[in-house]
């Protein structure tokens, strides 16, 4: 359980971080903000604070 708390951890952070990059990248050359990568920046956002909070026994 504690590999997957980390493995979860690890990969929602990925994510989070490649959404939020082409968030950036698409509103700084386009002026478009992309909602589904905005969405899916927050939720991954999420799971990484519930993932890292989350106490393992």
């Amino acid at each position: 359980m504690k590999i997957f708390k980390w493995v979860l951890f690890i990969l929602s952070s990925i994510i989070c971080i490649i959404s939020l990059v082409v968030v950036y990248l698409m509103y700084s050359n386009l002026s478009f903000i992309d909602y589904p990568y905005v969405i899916s920046a927050v939720v991954s956002g999420i799971v990484v604070i519930l993932a890292y909070r989350f106490k393992v026994t």
